[in-house]
């Protein structure tokens, strides 16, 4: 069924919202505030119906030709048609109907942070192999494997790799993995603006036929390669999980910021833009305004992205993570960066902040995108910690998390950080002072 929609706003998720002739909400992929759109109707529900764009009939003027021949194509990529000044206008309008739909806060404004770089700008790129060794990603909501030559949001290092990576592999005959055979599922790759490369190959098992020679001959056609790694990982839901073997260099990446050092081993995660990331760890530290002798708990600290400058302006940093090989890499860039007074301890978040007897004056949360959640909330509000800085990464769940801290908590300062340039996807920072 195909009917002709005005656009009204952004959902968040990258759709946006119109209403159909009676006054049924319609989400649609492929069209933007403002312009109104001939649609064809996928899936009738209900209270709402989804849809998506045959024609533009009416277009805005921020809408531009997108610089990549894969857009709409790869799923890596939602605003690559939108000049970047529209697509913030839009990230700030998304989180703050989010906060008032949800938490009830009615904020008219909120400053967001611009990225120094619109493109190649990507520290980490997770990339499939096709069956006929090319690299790509997959399609939305779909396995296909669509193959790139070259990404825009990718440091040109990497595209170097993507020009000749395929041919590596053909002349040694890997094999591919394809859900049920084969060896190669997943090329990894890490960039730091210090000029280094790490090249991650994942595989299904632990044999890796001719993998360091693949990485030496690699490592002389890609100058900047500084470490090659092969990573064994069994599990086919997560890309970069398992024991790793370093085929060459030292097996780290390094990044080096205003007053900290961090090396970043090839499972760890680390934080996907390199100026936007110092940016938030400036905001954060700086609004918590520290006195030297406070005690801090850092959950889902990882390897130390923020626990590392706190440690530098408070008395204790205790630093909580989950994860064994981010837990190991935080505790050694404490003694990179000569710190004493920061203790890494690998554990649930929740399960910690439950068990522990010790009280803490500040509380950094840096949750996945499910959030904290009822009981983590309630475990924050007996505890009563002086300050909170929540960062967030959806606008959903913060929303509802903020909603059940500000029986005890208020906003003192709020912030976006546009992390990914070209996507629908918001940092945010709140910081929260008790009442």
């Amino acid at each position: 069924m195909k009917e002709i929609v005005y656009i009204e706003k952004m959902a968040y998720g990258g759709n946006s919202i119109g209403k159909l002739p009676g006054g049924k909400i319609v989400f649609v992929e492929g069209a933007y505030p403002g312009e109104l759109v001939e649609i064809t109707i996928l899936k009738d529900k209900n209270d709402y119906a989804i849809a998506k764009v045959d024609k533009i009939l009416e277009t805005i003027p921020e809408r531009s030709t997108p610089k990549c021949p894969y857009f709409k194509e790869c799923g890596g990529c939602d605003f690559l048609d939108l000049k970047y000044d529209k697509q913030l206008e839009i990230k700030k309008q998304v989180f703050l109907e989010q906060l008032l739909r949800i938490s009830g806060l009615n904020i008219k404004n909120v400053e967001i942070e611009r990225s120094n770089f619109e493109y190649n700008y990507r520290l980490k790129m997770e990339f499939s192999v096709t069956r006929n060794k090319k690299l790509g990603f997959k399609r939305k909501k779909s396995n296909r494997v669509v193959e790139i030559k070259k990404c825009l949001i990718a440091p040109k290092p990497m595209n170097q790799v993507l020009d000749v990576l395929p041919e590596i592999l053909d002349a040694f005959n890997v094999s591919v993995y394809n859900g049920r055979n084969g060896v190669l599922k997943n090329i990894v790759l890490r960039y730091s603006p210090r000029g280094e490369l790490m090249v991650v190959f994942v595989t299904k098992m632990e044999n890796f036929k001719d993998a360091k020679k693949i990485a030496n001959v690699l490592s002389k056609q890609v100058s900047l390669i500084t470490s090659v790694v092969h990573v064994m990982n069994s599990n086919d839901k997560v890309v970069l999980r398992g024991p790793y073997r370093i085929l060459k260099g030292e097996g780290v990446i390094s990044y080096e910021f205003s007053w900290e050092k961090f090396q970043v081993p090839p499972t760890a995660f680390f934080q996907n833009n390199f100026y936007v990331t110092e940016k938030m760890i400036d905001y954060l530290t700086k609004n918590l305004d520290l006195n030297g002798n406070e005690v801090v708990l850092d959950l889902f600290s990882g390897l130390g992205t923020f626990s590392i400058r706190l440690a530098l302006l408070s008395k204790f940093v205790v630093a909580v993570g989950s994860n064994h090989v981010s837990v190991k890499a935080g505790r050694a860039n404490a003694n990179i960066n000569g710190l004493r007074n920061i203790k890494f301890i690998e554990s649930d978040a929740y399960e910690f902040l439950k068990n522990s007897e010790k009280n803490f004056d500040v509380l950094v949360v840096d949750p996945p995108r499910s959030g904290l959640g009822k009981e983590m909330c309630n475990e924050i509000l007996l505890r009563k910690p002086e300050k909170i800085a929540y960062v967030s990464c959806n606008p959903s769940t913060f929303s509802r998390d903020l909603k059940m801290l500000m029986e005890l908590y208020e906003i003192k300062s709020i912030k976006l950080f546009d992390m990914f340039p070209q996507t629908y996807h918001i940092e945010s920072i709140a910081i929260l002072a008790r009442k």
